[in-house]
């Protein structure tokens, strides 16, 4: 009996490893069986490089997409736009006149469709008398601002029709600075005209007086 217990003792010291022998192979990097189970990130941790690319990639793909798609998204929303006014002078034609009339003008040129613009302008001239009515009894200047807004814009649409009216594009700048002499956009326009006819000693004193009334890029004053 006491050999048995004896040998049991000794069977049990030599299966269970020492304290020193497990301190051994921790500091020696050798994994317990328990460890051989964790994931990378559960031993590690998170890898912050690697999160912080991902997300950087992310941005770059989401700001690449949307400055791709801008111009789609864009031309997109002015169509919605012009459709829903153009129903507006369907289903509220007694509440619109000539300056929504002008203002949908002014979206065909956004979209660069010039002809439909040019003829939203030419009906916008024809009833702009009642633009009187709409505006303060006093507000004298802002009539002429918006006569001479809509002879700019037409003659914007009769520079840019294939082919270009330059002839009557001219004459409307001309009568939009009549209206109002200090318009800076139909200053700048005349201004751009008589360049391309090389005028270039009238296209700097129009220029010139433009620049009076409205400051530019340093790029259009060189």
């Amino acid at each position: 009996a006491a050999a048995t217990a004896a040998a049991i003792a000794l069977g049990s010291a030599q299966s269970a490893p020492s304290v020193d022998l497990l301190a051994q192979l921790s500091a020696t990097g050798v994994l317990l069986a328990a460890d051989a189970n964790l994931t990378p990130l559960q031993e590690y941790g998170p890898d912050n490089f690697f999160y912080f690319y991902i997300i950087l990639s992310v941005l770059i793909v989401a700001v690449s997409a949307y400055l791709i798609t801008k111009p789609y998204w864009e031309q997109r929303f002015l169509i919605e736009k012009i459709n829903a006014q153009k129903l507006r002078f369907i289903t509220q034609e007694k509440d619109v006149g000539p300056l929504d009339q002008f203002e949908l003008g002014r979206m065909y040129n956004q979209l660069e469709d010039y002809s439909s613009a040019l003829a939203e302008f030419e009906e916008v001239e024809e009833d702009f008398t009642d633009v009187r009515a709409s505006l303060s009894e006093e507000d004298t200047m802002g009539a002429l601002a918006s006569r001479a807004m809509l002879h700019n814009s037409k003659g914007y649409s009769l520079i840019n029709l294939e082919p270009p009216r330059t002839a009557q594009a001219r004459r409307e700048f001309v009568r939009a600075v009549t209206f109002w002499p200090e318009y800076p956009e139909a200053l700048l326009n005349i201004g751009r005209e008589l360049i391309t006819r090389s005028r270039f000693d009238v296209a700097v004193r129009t220029l010139n007086t433009a620049l009076k009334w409205q400051a530019a890029p340093a790029g259009i004053q060189e």
